[in-house]
């Protein structure tokens, strides 16, 4: 560690907090428009990310996402919240009257909390966590490729470009990256999502009339208990943000008498967690419908409609900007939703993620809807029946329900990763559930008992998340918070370098596609290069040639203006190894199988035309092709 490795790193911190406060600038100034009066912070930063990702939306049509513009967004964000300023906390007082009922054992577990958040924070910095088949090839190289173009470009022949998202995670990302370089590029997810997180913590437990005792407890196991870290892929922030729909829900304080502000921003919110990944909307769909539900028993059908249609059009409105760019750029509005487009399954070429048989869905997304049916079924049976409790539960049929249509549209793959920032607080929400019913009957010893038991689950699953195979974050931890203090680079600086020299070979007379192992360190403005993270799963009409030979695939891609092919082809012999192993693996789903069979079958026409071709570079790891110079093979 240097003095300016350790300057860096507390101006990471520093700029993130900034970031975050920017956020809830807009929250306040959209809240002061309505005349809705001085919000809490947990409101104001959650209202705040759902102005954002429509103000990047538009920037996003317009060709606008530069540095000086984002830092002006970010300033003004900052004016916002410094003239009309927030509460710290949902009640007017900071010091509440049971603020004397603290005792030495309570703060002792906030304390423990708050180290625990600490350590998680400063750990967000850096990573040395990226996910060698997802971050290195395209997640890296996203929002690289949207600050150096100032928009988030069209990349046809990437399927995360098509599947992932429709490109707001990529925003927020950009207004860490506007100051801070890529290797910070993990704090727009973990280090904005554990601030949004300690908000609506304590929002949630005064919310819920929560003892001081039992306020400690829920932050400590809301601190400890981690997400499933396993790329780039937001977790962190939308799992705050699921929080932040039953907190709105259950807002009885100031948006019980504006309804339509509520529902505004119960859609708004879902809106922002589609925006972050498309896996994400059904979560947050099925939770507007089961509380407009509720309002429909409590209040008439008028009400329950309004709600529907007033939630709709404000989730519509943030994504709105982001899909018109996504039919521009990959052909669906919404993939999947309202589209396949360029994925291969619309061409036909393979079976469809969804592909897979009857029983590989049975056997692996109903064992996991099995726990989550159970904790329904709990609520359902054991918890209040108030409008409060009827959020909570919202949560938990949004968590089952979703958890079984995503798993059934993605055929059973990684089920647990695509429904887990969901799952995750409607499992803490438990213990708030067994708290509200020992506050209303203090005598009775069953919901003590159901407490800890809640508490002992909550614990036995923090544990073994924390050691999950994937993320195993006892390990990520100190080395994040070691890598962050070293300044380590995502790759060494001869790596570097090698991609220095293949972006000097590279013409600019015609466009390039690339499928190399690190993507993000292509410089995107000097020549037009189109991403191929899997080449073949994504492509214009009329298809990837899989059929074809390397020929047909050559005249393909330069009849789309793809003159050049960059290829990291040392890397395919491992990959076409597994790819071998896991087409004859019966316990794969037909994604995972449809995606190696296409790798295997590009990799074989690639060596075809590595063949044919002429190499203007070739250093034993990566080379740049000629698609348009044939050569007689040797």
């Amino acid at each position: 560690m240097t003095l300016v490795s350790l300057l860096d790193f507390i101006a990471a911190i520093l700029w993130c907090i900034l970031l975050f406060f920017a956020i809830t600038g807009y929250g306040v100034v959209i809240s002061r428009f309505l005349c809705v009066g001085r919000l809490p912070v947990s409101l104001a930063s959650t209202c705040g990310f759902g102005v954002i990702i429509f103000l990047g939306g538009c920037l996003n049509l317009l060709n606008a996402i530069e540095a000086p513009i984002l830092l002006a967004l970010v300033f003004l964000g900052l004016l916002g919240v410094t003239i009309f300023r927030v509460r710290l906390v949902d009640n007017e007082d900071p010091f509440p009257s049971n603020y004397q009922a603290w005792s030495p054992i309570v703060v002792l577990i906030l304390i423990a909390g708050a180290i625990v958040f600490a350590v998680r924070f400063t750990a967000t910095v850096h990573s040395t966590s990226y996910q060698a088949g997802d971050d290195y090839n395209f997640y890296l190289a996203a929002p690289t490729k949207m600050l150096q173009l100032h928009h988030y470009a069209a990349d046809p022949f990437s399927e995360r470009r098509i599947m992932s998202s429709i490109g707001g995670n990529y925003f927020l990302q950009d207004l860490v990256l506007v100051i801070l370089p890529l290797a910070d590029v993990q704090m727009a997810d973990r280090a904005l999502g554990l601030l949004l997180l300690v908000s609506l913590c304590f929002s949630l437990a005064d919310e819920f009339r929560l003892t001081p005792a039992q306020q400690a407890v829920f932050t400590l196991l809301v601190f400890t208990t981690p997400q499933l870290t396993f790329n780039l892929t937001f977790v962190l922030l939308p799992s705050a943000l699921f929080f932040a729909l039953v907190y709105l829900a259950a807002n009885r304080r100031l948006l019980a008498s504006h309804p339509t502000l509520q529902a505004i921003l119960i859609g708004a919110t879902t809106g922002v967690l589609a925006s972050t990944k498309s896996t994400y909307l059904p979560h947050g769909v099925i939770f507007v419908g089961c509380f407009a539900f509720f309002q429909l028993r409590r209040r008439g059908l008028s009400a329950a409609i309004k709600i529907l249609l007033h939630a709709a059009l404000a989730c519509l409105i943030v994504m709105a900007p982001w899909m018109i760019a996504s039919h521009a750029t990959s052909g669906t509005w919404f993939y999947p939703l309202l589209g396949k487009g360029y994925q291969y399954s619309a061409y036909g070429l393979y079976p469809a993620p969804s592909g897979a048989g009857l029983s590989i869905v049975v056997h692996k997304v109903i064992p996991f809807c099995l726990p989550l049916f159970f904790l329904l079924s709990l609520e359902w049976l054991l918890g209040d029946q108030d409008e409060q409790g009827e959020a909570i539960f919202a949560l938990s049929a949004a968590a089952l329900w979703a958890t079984l249509l995503v798993g059934i549209g993605t055929g059973g793959d990684s089920v647990r990763r695509y429904n887990y920032p969901c799952i995750l607080p409607a499992m803490l929400l438990l213990y708030v559930v067994f708290s509200r019913r020992r506050n209303i009957f203090p005598g009775s010893r069953r919901w003590p008992i159901l407490q800890t038991v809640t508490i002992l689950f909550i614990a036995y699953t923090a544990v073994t998340t924390w050691r999950n195979k994937f993320t195993n974050e006892y390990d990520q931890i100190p080395l994040g918070l070691k890598a962050g203090l070293r300044d380590t680079p995502i790759v060494p600086l001869r790596v570097a370098a090698q991609y220095a020299a293949v972006q000097r070979s590279l013409p600019t007379d015609a466009g390039a596609l690339a499928t190399v192992t690190n993507s993000f360190l292509l410089d995107y403005r000097a020549n037009a290069i189109s991403i191929a993270d899997y080449p073949g799963a994504a492509s214009l009409p009329p298809g990837w040639p899989s059929r074809g030979d390397g020929n047909t695939l050559a005249k393909y891609l330069i009849a789309h203006n793809l003159r050049y092919l960059v290829c990291s082809y040392a890397d395919f012999v491992p990959l076409d190894r597994e790819a071998n192993k896991v087409l004859h693996d019966s316990s794969r789903t037909q994604w995972i199988k449809s995606e190696q069979a296409i790798i295997l079958r590009s990799h074989q026409q690639y060596a075809e035309l590595a063949h044919t071709r002429r190499h203007l570079y070739d250093d034993g790891q990566i080379y740049v092709l000629d698609l348009a110079d044939s050569i007689t093979p040797k």
